[in-house]
């Protein structure tokens, strides 16, 4: 169990990681994202920023708390509620009809769709489901093959967590062959 709690702690700091360096990446990149959350009619247009802001430090705080020993178990947490809001967000988005890009790990012209919808409460149950599981204390006794079989799948959902528009545009694209 503890291999993967440590997958779902790494998947999760790993998409946090790419999602703060997407936003943060320079002044056009917080820009477009605070404009995002504008677009998708979940703010008015002074709160943008701050809105945004406050997004990113909420991001960068649990990334903090899942990287400190100790603070395993309400990284989980704060994970499962910050990924159940993003959920919330995009929820109301897409009902509304939203064309404005997700923005979620930096700059999209996809407009908000169901599947990031499903994308974040995914993250918000497996980041509950591993708070709920997780030992009281540090993540100890893993061995090095363990670790390495946590990151290895961490680095695989990461991968296809951050790069699923694409993935959903190739296997539209696809046709059979026969």
């Amino acid at each position: 169990m503890r291999v993967v709690i440590a997958s779902i702690i790494l998947l999760i700091a790993g998409v946090l990681v790419v999602s703060l360096a997407g936003k943060l990446r320079g002044r056009a990149a917080f820009r477009g994202f605070a404009a995002a959350v504008v677009e998708m009619g979940l703010v008015r247009p002074r709160l943008g920023r701050p809105v945004a802001a406050l997004a990113i430090g909420a991001e960068a705080t649990v990334l903090v708390l899942l990287a400190w020993p100790a603070g395993t178990v309400p990284g989980l947490a704060a994970a499962a509620l910050l990924f159940a809001g993003f959920t919330a967000a995009l929820a109301v988005a897409v009902r509304r009809g939203a064309r404005a890009g997700c923005h979620c790990f930096g700059a999209s012209s996809t407009p908000v769709a169901r599947r990031h919808v499903l994308r974040g409460g995914f993250l918000g149950t497996v980041a509950a489901a591993a708070a709920v599981l997780a030992p009281a204390g540090p993540l100890t006794g893993i061995s090095a093959p363990q670790a390495l079989t946590a990151a290895a799948a961490a680095a695989v959902g990461v991968a296809a967590l951050v790069w699923l528009d694409d993935l959903v545009w190739l296997f539209r694209r696809a046709t059979p062959t026969a």
